[in-house]
């Protein structure tokens, strides 16, 4: 039944219910389970399918019970926003009562079938992942049976299934923590008092969503939205770290901003805010911050910060002194920063207001940039959110640059921008205006070594003039009066560079109406995209070919020599090949380096040549780097490990000749405790495709306990998955849990394992199983590292969805690795953020181990 349906039903000016949108494009998989007592009881469960909610009423709830046949009648399809709804329908509007958000989750399609096709034939076959379902199901329709609409919700005898489940011992809120009689009677939620935790390492920020107009009704705040540099500012113990929302650290770049901590009363805090330079009017200028963000020199950077400082607006308050408020209401967050902020000429809040409309007219009557709505009791999600809405005076995105063209005009005349639209990198016009003589030279400089003969469009726009094509990799911001009916902008002007922007994060943004907050805005395009010929990589670090160079680097100089040496002698890949695609990787491999000791493998000679490990740093090591004294048992004494927090550790080493970087499994700190169990799939002389059928097996057990696992190549001939974990268990609880993991998959495909610790006596033609590497002091080659193999192969993250036949390890090389990361972004990211706890899980893998036993 379709949407429109669903609309004819509902008169939307008397019902809290979201009104439909155009369904949404894109693969989201989350479902919804809602107890809805209207005029008699029942469960609603939906599904996210072509963009909308397909849904099924459930007269007795869906069950874990496998014994039980749940009729489900289909009814209309809902909006996306329905997923979320929680509240009370008002008397007289169809379906009146109180709806409770039961249950909500993600699944899985278990077949090569789409949904939509299983659907469409009356047999759909899933697995949920939910708060409170969980395992695999069946939709089967009734064929023959009365109006046709009538299926059965049927639960699968997997480690879930419980006989005599009640829906009815489990009727809370899984939003609100309500039950019934609460949310019949308006009872408002409890707040979610803050977690006590470790700070983060790492986050992503929260974004917002484009539209047209201010939101109507209550409940929401507004804030003058800054023309600047997104920052989340992370303090520690007087320390300021600056993180770009693409996660390249600025605290370099605006050196007066280290003094933001003594205008906050705090011991550690992570914070979200706008970095500006304000112009003559007291509005910052985007076009004047450009003289901050395109400085490399550090000398012309401190005399800057003297002469033209930058602002910070700080608007959000993520983690104070060890709590953790991400969860709390925005205007609970907002009251707390003002408490702990003394504002400054360098430090200042952004107020918020409750008469938007008034607000609105002051940024258009100021030419400032526009206003930011937000859900005053949002909380705070790494992700692209409508509880944070855009409303821009005038238009204005962030495009990649992909070309120039050439006109009487010196260095070119203007640029040729795409964007990515709905999957496909569409091609979004041209940009001459803007630039003054110093910009164009800089521009011009930037693009000459990204020059190529490919078009990356998929058909060549045609403009009439010569084109000069680039590698899509530059992005800038540009504003305009409004997009034409062709897709092309109309009366644009160039704004400048972002380098806080990565190419595959420029989308063309469209108002909250045509878009949903699920939509990957933000994400990675896909591997189907447009590509470039395979070139090595453009010359983005070194600009000429001498044999040695000294460049200034995060504040230090190094210098690099034996740049001509041959590293890889059957493809010729030389020293300065390595330590360019260092440079060009550093912002995604530092974050899996940072505080963790380096056990560092040198090939001097490149990878024919001998090589040695070193873990003791030499007193000949620079005293910048940083060095930490580990206790060796072996030694009775302390080595002195290298830690590669920064790009100019990278490169040092890449100048020593470490080709690949292993770190340990632990961050300093919590030494004992490591952040992940290794699961190391290594082929015992076997094909490829039984460490990809191995790797598979192990999802399908992980999905079983509950936990995520991130799969990677090697760079050699095997896999690892990382199943990120809280740093509070042992090594050897880790390799325990690792160990019987690998029991359990042993036990039910022993044709694919072997398991002897004796490498002799492993049987040929399998996949060792190495739980073994989860040890204290053992190190393994990162994400996103080179390998000292031939091929020069890359240790590259995957999507689960790639990971299948024909996966290959030698796919990922020097060559194109960087190329497929722009793309793809991190996909390993959640290795890092997002820890798991082991206690439910472990009672789940001794339930598959009792069911290994009976084999």
């Amino acid at each position: 039944m379709s949407i429109e349906e669903y609309a004819r039903k509902r008169k939307f000016e008397n019902t809290p219910e979201p009104a439909p949108q155009a369904p949404a494009s894109g693969g989201g998989r989350r479902f919804f389970a809602q107890r809805h007592h209207a005029t008699r009881l029942h469960y609603d469960f939906r599904m996210e399918v072509g963009g909308v909610l397909v849904s099924w009423a459930v007269p007795k709830g869906p069950t874990l019970d496998p014994g039980l046949k749940q009729l489900a009648m289909k009814v209309e399809d809902h909006p996306l926003d329905y997923g979320d709804f929680e509240g009370n329908i008002p008397k007289g509007n169809y379906g009146a009562g109180s709806v409770m958000l039961w249950d909500r989750g993600e699944f899985e399609v278990l077949s090569n079938l789409p949904a939509e096709g299983q659907i469409a034939r009356g047999d759909f076959k899933f697995r949920l992942h939910g708060e409170k379902l969980s395992g695999e199901f069946a939709l089967v329709l009734m064929k023959g049976r009365g109006k046709g609409n009538e299926w059965l919700l049927l639960k699968k005898k997997d480690a879930f299934a419980e006989a005599g489940w009640d829906v009815e011992a489990r009727a809370r809120s899984v939003l609100t923590g309500r039950t019934q009689e609460e949310i019949a009677r308006d009872v408002k939620p409890p707040p979610q008092p803050a977690a006590e935790s470790k700070m983060p390492r790492d986050v992503s920020p929260m974004m917002g969503v484009l539209a047209d107009a201010l939101p109507a009704g209550d409940g929401w705040i507004y804030e003058v939205k800054w023309d600047g540099v997104r920052a989340l500012c992370f303090i520690e113990n007087g320390r300021v770290r600056l993180v770009s929302r693409n996660g390249r650290a600025m605290e370099r770049q605006y050196p007066e901003l280290s003094a933001m901590a003594e205008s906050l009363s705090v011991r550690d805090a992570i914070v979200d805010g706008e970095i500006a330079l304000l112009d003559g009017q007291g509005r910052p200028s985007f076009e004047l911050l450009q003289s901050r963000i395109n400085v490399s020199d550090a000398a012309t950077i401190a005399n800057l910060a003297r002469k033209r400082p930058v602002v910070i607006y700080l608007f959000d308050v993520l983690f104070l002194n060890g709590r953790d408020m991400r969860g709390a209401p925005l205007r609970e967050r907002k009251a707390l920063l003002r408490s702990i902020l003394r504002p400054s000429n360098l430090v200042r809040f952004s107020d918020d207001f409750t008469d938007g409309p008034a607000l609105l007219a002051a940024a258009r009557e100021r030419d400032l940039e526009g206003v930011m709505a937000k859900r005053a009791d949002s909380p705070y999600e790494s992700r692209r959110s409508r509880s944070w809405l855009k409303i821009k005076v005038l238009s204005r995105q962030d495009f990649v640059v992909c070309g120039y063209t050439r006109d009487q005009r010196e260095y070119f005349g203007a640029l040729m921008l795409g964007a990515w639209d709905g999957g496909r990198f569409a091609f979004a016009g041209s940009v001459g205006t803007g630039f003054d003589g110093p910009m164009l030279k800089f521009v011009a400089q930037l693009l000459k070594p990204l020059e190529t003969e490919v078009c990356p469009f998929e058909s060549d726009p045609r403009i009439g003039k010569t084109v000069v094509w680039v590698e899509p990799r530059l992005v800038c911001e540009v504003k305009f009066l409004e997009w034409t009916g062709e897709g092309r902008l109309r009366a644009p002007v160039f704004l400048g560079l972002r380098n806080d922007v990565r190419s595959e994060q420029c989308i063309r943004e469209q108002s909250a109406d045509a878009v949903d907050e699920g939509e990957a805005a933000d994400a990675a395009p896909p591997e189907t995209a447009p590509r470039l010929q395979d070139p090595a990589p453009a010359p983005r670090f070194f600009e000429d070919d001498r044999e040695e160079v000294t460049r200034a680097v995060g504040g230090h100089r190094l210098k690099f020599t034996n740049l001509r040496k041959i590293y890889y002698p059957t493809e010729g890949y030389t020293k300065r090949d390595v330590i360019e695609y260092y440079a060009g990787v550093a912002p995604l491999i530092l974050p899996y380096l940072r505080d963790r000791p380096l056990s560092l493998k040198r090939y001097p000679d490149g990878i024919a040549g001998e090589w040695f490990f070193q873990k003791d740093a030499p007193a000949s090591f620079p005293s910048w780097l940083r060095f930490e004294p580990v206790f060796s048992e072996h030694n009775q004494a302390p080595i002195r490990y290298v830690v590669a927090d920064d790009e100019a550790t990278l490169l040092f080493l890449a100048n020593l000749g470490c080709i690949d970087q292993n770190p340990w499994m632990s961050r300093i700190g919590s030494l004992e405790y490591p952040d992940f169990i290794l699961i190391d799939l290594d082929p015992q002389q076997c094909e490829f495709s039984k460490i990809v059928e191995a790797a598979l097996l192990v999802k399908s057990k992980l999905d079983v306990l509950g936990l995520e696992g991130y799969p990677k190549t090697t760079g050699g001939d095997g896999m690892h998955v990382y199943i990120p974990v809280e740093p509070v268990y042992t090594y050897e609880q880790t390799k325990t849990f690792a160990e019987v993991l690998a029991h359990v998959v042993t036990s039910e495909r022993p044709d694919l394992f072997t398991t002897p610790r004796a490498v002799a006596k492993r049987e040929k033609g399998r996949v060792y199983f190495d739980f073994l590497q989860n040890g204290e002091g053992k190190t393994i080659a990162a994400p996103y590292v080179l390998r000292a193999y031939p091929g020069a192969p890359v240790a590259t993250p995957l999507a689960w969805n790639e990971v299948k036949p024909g996966l290959l390890p030698t796919q990922f090389h020097i060559r194109n690795a960087l190329e497929r990361f722009a793309r793809t972004g991190d996909l390993f990211e959640g290795a890092r953020t997002k820890p798991q706890l082991l206690d439910e899980s472990m009672g789940r893998l001794e339930k598959l181990v009792r069911e290994a036993v009976k084999r």
